[in-house]
C-alpha cells in the first residue's frame, strides 16, 4: 500500500501532462495527421465492405434457445440499430460535437466537426466489414430458425454471429468513448453524445435478443467488436490543439485608455 500514493501520482502526472500541453480545447486531426492516412483509412475501411460478397458458410453452431419471431421488436431493432440507427447517431453526435466546438473557441465548429462524423462512418463501415466476414466465416444460426438441433434452409438463418445491427452504433460509441477521454474544457455535449451511443447499442442489443434474431453471444460480440474497431480508429487520429487566441482563458477586456497629461498656469 505504500507504493499506492506514489503510483498514483505519476498515473495522474501522465495524464495531465498532454492535456496541459495543448493550447485549449481540440478537434481530431486527420488520420495519423496527414491527409493521405486520411485517404488511406477511408479506402480501406470502405473495402471491407467487400466482405458482404464471401459466401455464407452453414455450420452447426446452434443458437442458444430457440425462440419465435417478434417482428416489433425487429422493426424497433431497424431504427436505434443498423443503417437507420446509425445514421440517427451520426446526425445528433455532429450536432453535439459542432457545439462543444463552438463552446470550446474552435474556428467554424460546425464545419470541423464534419471530421469527427467522418471518422464515425469509418468505424460504423469498417465494424460492419468486419462483421459481416465473421458472419460468413461462422455460420451461427439464428434463434429464429433453430429448431430440435436444426437450422433453417437459408444463407440468412445462419448469419447471426456476430449482431449486424449492434455493431456500428457500437463502433460509434467506441470512437465517441475515445474521444471523451482526450476531451479538454467543458465535455458536456461531447458525454451527451457518448451516452446517446451507448444506449442506443443497449436497447440494440435487448431488441434483437428479443426479436428472435440474436442469442445473447451474438450481440455481445457485436457490442465489443464495436467498440474496440471505433476507439482504435479515433485512437490514430491524433488531437490539434485549439489554434484560438484566447482558447485556454477568458476574452480579454477592453483596452485601457493612455495616460494623459496636461498643463495648467492656476497654482
Amino acid at each position: 500500500m505504500r507504493y499506492a500514493a506514489p503510483l498514483a501520482g505519476v498515473c495522474a502526472l501522465a495524464w495531465s501532462t498532454p492535456a496541459a500541453a495543448q493550447a485549449g480545447p481540440a478537434a481530431p486531426d486527420w488520420a495519423f495527421g496527414a491527409p493521405a492516412g486520411e485517404a488511406a483509412i477511408v479506402a480501406a475501411c470502405t473495402a471491407s465492405l467487400a466482405t458482404y460478397l464471401l459466401p455464407q458458410r452453414r455450420s452447426a453452431w446452434g443458437a442458444a434457445s430457440s425462440e419465435e419471431r417478434n417482428e416489433t421488436l425487429g422493426l424497433a431493432s431497424d431504427i436505434t440499430g443498423a443503417t437507420v440507427g446509425t445514421l440517427l447517431q451520426l446526425g445528433s453526435g455532429y450536432a453535439l460535437e459542432g457545439s462543444y466546438l463552438a463552446g470550446t473557441g474552435v474556428p467554424r465548429p460546425f464545419s470541423r466537426a464534419l471530421r469527427t462524423s467522418l471518422i464515425e462512418v469509418e468505424a460504423a463501415a469498417l465494424s460492419t466489414g468486419l462483421s459481416s466476414m465473421i458472419k460468413r466465416l461462422s455460420g451461427r444460426c439464428r434463434p429464429r430458425s433453430w429448431r430440435t438441433d436444426r437450422c433453417g434452409e437459408t444463407d440468412l438463418d445462419f448469419d447471426a454471429f456476430p449482431s449486424g445491427h449492434t455493431t456500428p452504433v457500437a463502433a460509434i460509441a467506441g470512437v465517441r468513448l475515445n474521444l471523451a477521454l482526450r476531451t479538454t474544457g467543458a465535455a458536456a455535449p461531447r458525454l451527451g453524445a457518448l451516452a446517446l451511443a451507448e444506449a442506443a447499442t443497449v436497447v440494440t442489443m435487448a431488441l434483437r435478443i428479443g426479436a428472435g434474431a440474436h442469442s445473447w453471444q451474438d450481440v455481445g460480440a457485436g457490442m465489443i467488436l464495436g467498440h474496440v474497431t471505433g476507439f482504435a480508429l479515433a485512437a490514430i487520429h491524433p488531437i490539434a490543439p485549439n489554434k484560438s487566441r484566447f482558447a485556454a482563458g477568458p476574452l480579454p477586456g477592453p483596452m485601457p485608455e493612455p495616460a494623459a497629461v496636461t498643463w495648467s498656469w492656476t497654482f
